[in-house]
């Protein structure tokens, strides 16, 4: 078993040593590459030992550096000095799923005191609506708050 792994080792050793030979391009850096993915206008947090923290839209990557903020006042940060990227993300989905659920509870309260008799569609058809625009408000509500909370999300290590 140890001879098979130190073989493995030789043959990862020689086979990364062939590819310096050939003159292979090295490795792109992940830090260049996790930005550039990043949408123009993000908003997003870097950090890094010479800069500190700091937090702005991101107006593109170019020339080694990262671009914060509008054209005419934006800044520029060496992309060698970040050494942490964080990005914003808010919570949509989960305030509307969170919504739908305490509105169909909101709804079943509500109906629970109502009673339509068995053909009256009038009342079954007022009693399915309100129940679905109770719900909908809670999923819009759930949307509105799920929307204006915030949190970071590391992008880079």
């Amino acid at each position: 078993m140890v001879a098979r792994s130190g073989c493995y080792l030789a043959l990862a050793a020689a086979v990364s040593l062939a590819g310096g030979a050939t003159g292979q391009t090295p490795a792109p850096d992940l830090r260049a590459l996790s930005l550039r993915s990043l949408q123009a206008g993000r908003t997003i947090r870097i950090s890094g030992r010479e800069i500190g923290t700091v937090t702005g839209a991101v107006a593109g990557v170019r020339d080694g550096a990262l671009w914060l903020g509008a054209e005419p006042a934006a800044r520029s940060v060496s992309l060698a000095g970040i050494d942490s990227v964080w990005v914003t993300r808010n919570h949509i989905a989960t305030g509307a799923l969170v919504g739908t659920l305490v509105g169909a509870i909101v709804a079943v309260a509500v109906m629970s005191g109502k009673t339509c008799e068995l053909g009256d569609s009038a009342c079954m058809t007022g009693a399915s609506l309100a129940g679905t625009g109770i719900m909908l408000s809670g999923a819009l509500l759930g949307v509105a708050i799920g929307s204006s909370a915030k949190s970071w999300q590391l992008r880079y290590p």
